[in-house]
């Protein structure tokens, strides 16, 4: 039994194909095939269902085990490669877009001054992928919002971000010393897709007050609803960090009683957490 066969084998499970684990691996699907086949001869049982790829009850069980070889093998590969403080390291981040440009900058060029041997890999996508990145081992650290509802993962939360409300300059609500919900009512509204977590609080917080926004576009990008916002196209909420001086076509407005954004760091369960991720975290 070899730790390549083990993360063939992972890899079947968790893409739910035969080619997907071999692109994953870097194999061709053949090789991936014949180290099933003799990893199954070597345990006594089948693992893999063929028509399906899914595992057997052997190995449902199998996997579980295999899992946390794999992960013990990689906290000692990893814990031999950080072992000497002057070597160079590797950090492989995750995060998304909007964290990447508006929360990390700072954190970045305090990491680079406390850790000039260290090389930083960032990788930008919407927290689910971050997530899933992380937790099969293809990034050492995800900085995404959380919850995640992982079992898998580890989590600490790092930052609390503020949501406020965006108007055009000039526009009547930015004249106002205090603005409640029902003072939007029928104000064209440009909303963050639900798909992202922001957009989904949003929307819980709308419903649960009954609130029914006029909607007049959503998207995912904080840019295109500021862009938009600044053009007279509508008003929105964002996260008040999202909002810079060259935003000078908006007015930012306080609004009591809206959900703050969690965004915070999650990491494989089990996983040898490399000195380079730790002080990264402890820099916020």
């Amino acid at each position: 039994m070899t730790l390549d066969q083990l993360q063939s084998f992972r890899a079947i499970i968790e893409t739910g194909s035969f080619r997907g684990a071999a692109a994953r691996v870097h194999r061709t699907q053949p090789a991936v095939t014949h180290q099933i086949k003799a990893l199954e001869r070597e345990i006594g049982h089948a693992l893999i269902d063929r028509k399906t790829a899914s595992p057997t009850p052997a190995g449902s069980l199998f996997y579980a085990q295999a899992c946390k070889l794999l992960t013990d093998a990689d906290a000692m590969h990893a814990s031999m490669r950080d072992f000497d403080e002057t070597a160079a390291s590797e950090l492989r981040l995750g995060t998304s877009d909007t964290t990447a440009l508006y929360i990390l900058p700072k954190i970045v060029q305090r990491f680079r001054r406390k850790q000039p041997n260290a090389r930083l890999h960032i990788v930008n996508r919407p927290t689910a992928t971050i997530a899933a990145m992380v937790t099969r081992g293809e990034l050492d650290l995800g900085i995404v919002t959380l919850p995640t509802g992982l079992a898998a993962l580890e989590e600490r939360a790092l930052v609390k971000q503020e949501l406020v409300l965006v108007v055009p300059r000039g526009h009547a609500l930015a004249k106002r010393s205090r603005t409640r919900l029902h003072d939007l009512q029928g104000e064209p509204m440009l909303l963050l897709e639900d798909v992202t977590r922001t957009g989904r609080l949003l929307r819980d917080y709308f419903a649960e007050r009954d609130f029914v926004p006029n909607v007049v576009l959503d998207t995912s990008s904080f840019e295109v609803i500021k862009r938009y916002v600044a053009e007279g196209i509508g008003i929105s909420f964002l996260p008040k960090e999202t909002i810079t001086p060259r935003d000078n076509g908006l007015a930012v407005l306080p609004f009591s009683g809206l959900p703050r954004v969690t965004i915070g760091a999650v990491w494989r369960k089990g996983a040898y957490q490399r000195r380079a991720a730790l002080a990264f975290m402890k820099l916020f």
